[in-house]
């Protein structure tokens, strides 16, 4: 797991002690711990240090920064439906499938009906797009590629735990290829579809390359570059939202690459559903997610939880970040209505678990 630099460890540790370096570099792992008020105030003022010598921040990155509440809504939804819904942004699915095979594209009219909240002002929609892991519902697989004798050489195996996706060579150009650059890609198509940006999933996939390909994670942050830079290009208004992998946002230029980040069980559910994570894991990405939204990068948060009572815990620790949290089923198969950022008391009823 990558540390902060020696300068911050050893000032922090003076300050405050390893407990509160650990409170300093997470204000939700000190609140999570019920550390004593005076570990907080030691924390804080070590807190207050590190915001001053961290990145210093970009100018605000356009669009993101009105956006007080999210959705995140990928299957067995119609239009109608996201119509509907009272979220500022909306992250859907591009296309239609069933029983995991690939039916049809949205239309560039059912997108920009999509784009209308019920009082008529339009929110941002972002298109989903998995760029790490191919997935066979999509319109770039071949039928022929069920049969493991006939895939290409970049394709690898399945994933044991999400029925239909499979391993990529990422790096290899011919994936590349079907993700952006002609009028067929996956992300060209997305764009003229006429999302507002795309919601680029499995940046991560490069932790299972690492062992046996060196360059894996340089691979990954150069794909995600070369990827904003051709969709910014095309539309400089284009939106790049990352999930997860925030390893990478140690290499600037994936900074500069982004407008915004998302995180998926920041607090709950890494190693089973709805338990607490390990508080290093949450220290460390907390500080990575902290460090872009200094830079003026949107922080998105879905934790997948159905205990009321966690996730309005969960909606304090995050916002209290200045994150923006959603919850949902991991299943992503149902809209919750929007958590609101410093909301007190109970949230509203989230009907879909």
């Amino acid at each position: 797991m990558p540390r902060l630099p020696k300068s911050w460890i050893g000032f922090l540790t003076r300050v405050a002690g390893i407990a509160s370096v650990v409170a300093a570099a997470s204000p939700i792992y000190s609140v999570a711990e019920r550390a004593s008020d005076a570990r907080l105030q030691l924390a804080q003022a070590s807190f207050d240090w590190l915001r001053k010598n961290e990145v210093p921040p970009d100018k605000p990155v356009r669009r993101l920064g009105a956006i007080a509440n999210w959705g995140y809504w990928l299957s067995s939804f119609d239009v109608e439906q996201v119509v509907s819904a009272p979220h500022d942004l909306m992250v859907v699915d591009n296309g239609v499938s069933a029983n995991r095979r690939f039916m049809r594209e949205r239309s560039a009219k059912e997108v920009a009906r999509m784009r209308r909240r019920p009082d008529g002002t339009t929110r941002l929609l972002l298109a989903y797009l998995s760029f790490g892991e191919a997935e066979r519902y999509r319109a770039y697989w071949r039928p022929e590629w069920h049969d493991p004798a006939k895939r290409p050489p970049w394709l690898g195996a399945p994933n044991p735990h999400w029925d239909g996706n499979y391993a990529v060579q990422y790096w290899q150009p011919e994936w590349q290829q079907l993700i952006f650059g002609a009028p067929e890609s996956y992300l060209d198509i997305i764009m003229a579809q006429g999302f507002d940006g795309v919601y680029l999933d499995r940046a991560d996939a490069f932790l299972q390359w690492e062992k046996s390909r060196p360059s894996a994670r340089a691979d990954m942050a150069s794909f995600v570059r070369a990827l904003s830079d051709y969709a910014r290009r095309k539309n400089p208004n284009f939106l790049i939202v990352m999930q997860n992998a925030e390893e990478l946002l140690d290499d600037r230029q994936v900074l500069e690459a982004i407008d915004g980040m998302a995180k998926e069980d920041l607090l709950y559910g890494v190693d089973r559903p709805e338990a607490p994570n390990k508080p290093q894991d949450v220290k460390y990405s907390v500080q990575q997610l902290r460090m872009a939204h200094n830079a003026g990068r949107k922080i998105l948060v879905v934790e997948y939880l159905a205990d009321p009572a966690k996730m309005e815990t969960a909606e304090k620790l995050i916002t209290a970040e200045g994150f923006v949290p959603y919850f949902a089923p991991r299943s992503l198969n149902c809209l919750n209505p929007p958590a609101v950022p410093g909301a007190t008391g109970a949230l509203p009823p989230h009907p879909c678990r």
